[in-house]
């Protein structure tokens, strides 16, 4: 005979499995996620280095200093793109994670009320 909450705890075992799929997928993104996060900060740290050197410059070395702050904007720009193309998805792999997650403790929870359930007596 097969219990209600065996079939619950099979359920929330299939859940489990679920959800460390999807959290490992979210942890994946995560990673990749900061790491282009990181990339926009020294970007934009160059950037910013780029604008506060107070020393005199010849013109060619004000080329050059012109030609990295240009390269360095550009840069920027493209990172910041990048994580902002990144989010949306970055935001859907965390809310499934998170409900993956949410429900596997569900079914743990229901799975043991029910055990509790079936083994007091029925008088």
């Amino acid at each position: 005979m097969v219990k209600d909450s065996d079939k619950l705890a099979q359920l929330e075992r299939i859940a489990r499995i679920k959800a460390e799929r999807e959290l490992k997928r979210f942890a994946a993104f995560s990673l990749h996620m900061a790491q282009a996060r990181n990339h926009a900060g020294a970007m934009r740290t160059a950037l910013d280095q780029s604008y506060r050197s107070a020393a005199p410059l010849s013109v060619p070395e004000a080329r050059i200093a012109n030609a990295q702050a240009g390269r360095s904007a550009r840069e920027l720009r493209q990172a910041e793109a990048e994580v902002a193309r990144m989010l949306p998805r970055f935001d859907a792999a965390r809310r499934d994670a998170a409900r993956e997650f949410g429900r596997a403790e569900v079914l743990l929870n229901l799975s043991a009320a029910r055990r509790e359930e079936e083994r007091t007596p029925r008088y």
